[in-house]
């Protein structure tokens, strides 16, 4: 009933800000002027560090500390929580507010947080974390503050603080005795205000909501007033896999650490109870798990024209998936893929690492008994396989889920693929890319700090020359001909019919189709949009010598 009346709740707003806009907090005028120091800890992340909390007056006040951690696009430290400790270690002050870079604090902001202060320590000068949303102590949204999917003010009638379950990470305040710190295992930005204030509850200190309002996502990079969801950058990002892939690894670490009370809520998450993948594995149909271990894995460069391939692997009538986009990907397994990538190069907690076979093998699983559901196609009649570009990145992992895979590599020449479109491992505008191109830098012998200086064209150069000499040597070093296959991409575009039938006599079955010819566009293939320099075009060649 709580959930029905809470949606409900969200609904009515959400229908009175379309037709009014963007409700805002305001703070009466007062002659309090701000008396207890505070160290304010900035993690910067993007241009909008200048627009939002840069611009608070508070932040500004010369009895305050400002400390401004610079990771501007996670370059700089393995995570937010990372990035927050190494803040808190350089404050001084006793009260410390972490507040995240999009927030802007009205106009008298200090002074209701030193009210708030006063009267909670009345009665409990021991307490452990305070913020501006949250939930309190029966689970209900509490708090006073705007963002773009929400206004909210609970403390109607001049309260000014709620004992609290959760507290919001977008705005924290600590007492540096308490020597608080984030979970660097936490390793994205979901999750670090729930588990701060569960251990400090856990340790005896209650945490509150109080009644010092603030504007979450005021302002954009260019400072443009936020005034609806999709005008946040930040907020469309939610909509990519790469984001929900990150926040799953996140809820997993929180989850299974906080297994003891699971399920639990925060004001933005449900966390249940986490369940070990082999063991959701059990419970799947017998018959599939006769098939889960033989796909056909297809593999090639993100960027290259392996929609090719996925074309070439249905023409010889291999099931790719219920969800197969444009490009041929799977989507039914891509947060999987994603998460495992994430789990595998940035996630501390070894046990994530240790699971990523068991997920990869509980996501196709699940993916299997969708389309036998639906279709009621016989288990021994089905040839499977997926196609994901990452797939280059987790051949170990994928060996271990699928003992008895075959690998089919479609090459192109490197130069070329580097010359055509970036493709998300190559930048970092997403939560992947933002692990796999520091990646290839360090493993070229680079500084992250270089990733910012050269042009999109040489970021796919590393991440192409890293990705696909760890993926040869694997499969030269792991595979027979029995298990590995290549073909060219050009035999494709010259000879599809004729490089279909190579595949189908190795994979010992008959054309299913022949969808590939009608598909084929050469004029795509071969003129990219983007013309380069010789300067460019060496530089490149050079980079990536090893494959030549």
């Amino acid at each position: 009933m709580k959930r029905i009346i809470n949606y409900v709740t969200y609904i009515f707003k959400r229908v009175r800000r379309r037709a009014f806009g963007r409700q805002f907090p305001k703070i009466k005028k007062s002659n309090r002027l701000p008396k207890i120091p505070l160290s304010f800890v900035i993690v910067r992340f993007s241009d909008e560090y200048e627009q939002n909390i840069l611009a608070s007056s508070d932040v500004n006040n010369q009895i305050n500390e400002l400390i401004t951690i610079d990771n501007f696009s996670n370059l700089n430290y393995d995570s937010l929580a990372h990035a927050m400790n190494a803040g808190i270690e350089k404050s001084k002050n006793e009260i410390i507010v972490i507040v995240h870079e999009d927030t802007f604090l009205p106009n008298g902001w200090q002074s209701e947080l030193e009210n708030a202060i006063e009267e909670i320590e009345k009665s409990n000068p021991e307490w452990g974390i305070l913020g501006v949303a949250g939930l309190d102590k029966n689970g209900v949204p509490a708090g006073h503050y705007s963002d773009p999917n929400n206004f909210c003010n609970t403390f109607k009638n001049g309260e000014k603080f709620v004992e609290a379950t959760s507290v919001d990470e977008h705005l924290m305040i600590f007492r540096r005795k308490l020597n608080p710190k984030a979970d660097e295992n936490i390793v994205g930005i979901h999750g670090i205000g729930t588990d701060m204030v569960l251990t400090a509850i856990e340790n005896g200190n209650k945490c509150y909501i109080i009644n010092a309002p603030s504007i979450h996502k005021y302002r954009d990079e260019n400072g443009k007033t936020i005034q609806r969801i999709m005008d946040s950058p930040k907020i469309k990002d939610r909509l990519n896999y790469a984001y929900k892939a990150d926040k799953a690894c996140c809820d997993e670490y929180v989850s299974r650490k906080w297994d003891k009370i699971t399920p639990f809520d925060s004001i933005v998450t449900h966390y249940d109870k986490w369940t070990d993948p082999n063991e959701e594995i059990k419970k799947i149909n017998p018959k599939i798990i006769g098939i889960l271990d033989s796909p056909v894995v297809l593999l090639g460069k993100g960027g290259g024209g392996s929609r090719l391939l996925s074309l070439i692997a249905g023409d010889c009538g291999i099931f790719l998936g219920n969800d197969v986009n444009i490009s041929g990907d799977c989507m039914d397994i891509v947060i999987a893929v994603y998460q495992a990538v994430i789990e595998k190069y940035k996630c501390k907690a070894q046990w994530q690492k240790n699971i990523i076979a068991a997920q990869l093998r509980l996501a196709t699983a699940k993916m299997l008994n969708e389309y036998i559901s639906f279709t009621g196609i016989s288990v021994n009649e089905i040839l499977w396989g997926f196609k994901l570009p990452e797939s280059l990145l987790l051949l170990p992992e994928i060996n271990t889920a699928f003992p008895n895979a075959r690998y089919v590599h479609m090459l192109r020449d490197p130069v070329e693929t580097c010359l055509r479109r970036t493709h998300m491992t190559a930048r970092l505008d997403n939560q992947v890319g933002r692990v796999t191109l520091p990646l290839a830098y360090r493993s070229a012998g680079l500084t992250i700090e270089q990733i910012l200086k050269d042009p999109p064209e040489i970021h796919n150069a590393y991440t192409t020359l890293f990705q696909l000499t760890r993926a040869l040597e694997f499969c030269k070093q792991n595979f027979n001909s029995g298990k590995y296959y290549e073909l060219n991409f050009d035999d494709i575009l010259s000879s599809p019919a004729k490089t279909r039938d190579k595949l189908c006599e190795w994979l010992g079955v008959k054309p299913a189709s022949n969808k590939t010819v009608k598909e084929i566009d050469i004029n795509r293939a071969k003129k990219p949009k983007t013309k380069y320099s010789e300067e460019t075009i060496n530089r490149i060649k050079e980079i990536l010598k090893p494959l030549l």
